[in-house]
């Protein structure tokens, strides 16, 4: 039986394959996420209590982002891959299924962590494929991320009022599983080897030593990234709480969000070439900053006989910003990569701490203020702040930029 070869796997399907497994790691992850009224009401917690238990992921993201990339540099990046898939989707699993703060915490820290190596993993791969291919799939890969997070924000709004949490997502959580591990298994020829240059190879402790923090693109970064946390942790709990719709209304604006950020993500390509990315960059950051902004605090101002308007502004604000931040993220993670002189998948992880840092602390601040205010709208307004804040670090985004030593 003749041996499989990279030429067995041509770029186009191996394209593809990628953009498949951005899909199904949307689709997985984000299937709960339009269910957190039901997870928040079967921890019996408040709304700051539930913020920071799930900020807690944090802890088990930091530790991936740490590690994943030299565990990538030193095995490959099969393994890691599914052992990160096994990872994520089994804590998932058993989330729903816990009424324990304490179990909830430690769950969700094993959940960050599976997130975290998958994320790192699929992207160097996708970094992996630039370099051999020339062509750039990653904010393609991510918009299809954004089409699996979707498609499942649209099947979790239908099965809500049919069908239980935890059985909902135990067997989505099977199928990714499978499905993933399926692909990462048909594109083992092509995948990110290990590292045979010694030379070039990494320890535990140079991981740390050797760590390089490129401050505008970092801090670009966060602000323009947590605005799609935001949506996602409290979009559904915002909507249903504030204007008091069912169940299965409340998540049409976190599904408009999102169908908006898959058309900037896919779109962008084209936009390129009637003016540079920086440009779009900060015209995209002011249309989700001032967009996204208004709408909630015209929404939420205005008075409960207009119920049906402030629902419709609340989705048009949604709209914008999930299309103003659609490629925000990936064209500050892509300079991060572009700017450094280490491998991508170390990149990937070291950009990711920094990142997961400040958004650890931001998440906090967004669940208190939320808790000791009682309003959403004045929470969302950091969110906002935040993506407006990001245009003094847009320069970093160029493609001759450099990082200053």
């Amino acid at each position: 039986m003749a041996t499989i070869t990279e030429v067995d796997i041509p770029h186009g399907h191996e394209q593809r394959l990628i953009h498949i497994l951005f899909f199904i790691f949307g689709f997985g992850i984000m299937s709960w996420i339009p269910r957190f009224p039901e997870v928040r009401e079967g921890l019996n917690v408040s709304n700051g209590t539930f913020g920071s238990l799930l900020s807690m992921g944090s802890i088990g993201a930091f530790f991936g982002l740490l590690t994943v990339g030299h565990i990538i540099h030193r095995v490959g990046v099969k393994t890691v891959t599914i052992a990160a898939i096994l990872t994520l989707f089994i804590s998932l699993s058993a989330l729903v299924h816990t009424h324990s703060n304490l179990l909830f915490l430690i769950l969700n820290i094993a959940f960050g962590f599976g997130i975290t190596a998958v994320h790192v993993s699929v992207n160097s791969q996708a970094f992996h494929f630039n370099d051999r291919s020339g062509r750039n799939i990653v904010t393609a890969g991510h918009g299809y991320w954004s089409a699996g997070a979707l498609t499942t924000a649209i099947l979790s709004g239908i099965l809500v009022e049919r069908v239980g949490l935890a059985l909902h997502i135990n067997i989505l959580c099977t199928v990714s599983a499978i499905t993933m591990i399926t692909i990462v298994l048909r594109l083992h020829p092509v995948l990110l080897p290990a590292n045979r240059n010694s030379e070039s190879d990494y320890s535990i402790k140079q991981v740390f030593t050797s760590f390089q923090i490129d401050w505008p693109v970092s801090l670009g970064m966060a602000c323009v990234i947590y605005l799609e946390f935001a949506v996602w942790d409290w979009g559904t709990i915002f909507t249903k709480d504030r204007l008091g719709v069912s169940a299965g209304l409340s998540t049409v604006p976190y599904i408009t969000f999102m169908g908006s950020m898959i058309v900037g993500r896919l779109y962008i390509q084209k936009l390129l070439v009637r003016a540079p990315l920086e440009a779009w960059v900060k015209r995209a950051a002011l249309l989700a900053g001032l967009g996204f902004g208004s709408c909630i605090i015209l929404a939420t101002h205005l008075p409960a006989s207009a119920l049906w308007w402030s629902y419709s502004i609340f989705i048009l604000g949604f709209l914008l910003g999930g299309l103003g931040s659609s490629f925000l993220g990936p064209s500050f993670f892509g300079a991060a990569v572009r700017r450094s002189n280490l491998p991508s998948a170390v990149v990937v992880g070291q950009f990711g701490v920094v990142n997961n840092v400040l958004l650890f602390i931001i998440k906090w601040i967004v669940a208190w203020t939320i808790q000791f205010t009682d309003s959403f709208a004045l929470a969302m307004m950091i969110p906002t702040t935040l993506i407006l804040s990001s245009l003094f670090f847009i320069h970093s985004v160029k493609e001759d930029s450099v990082r200053k030593s």
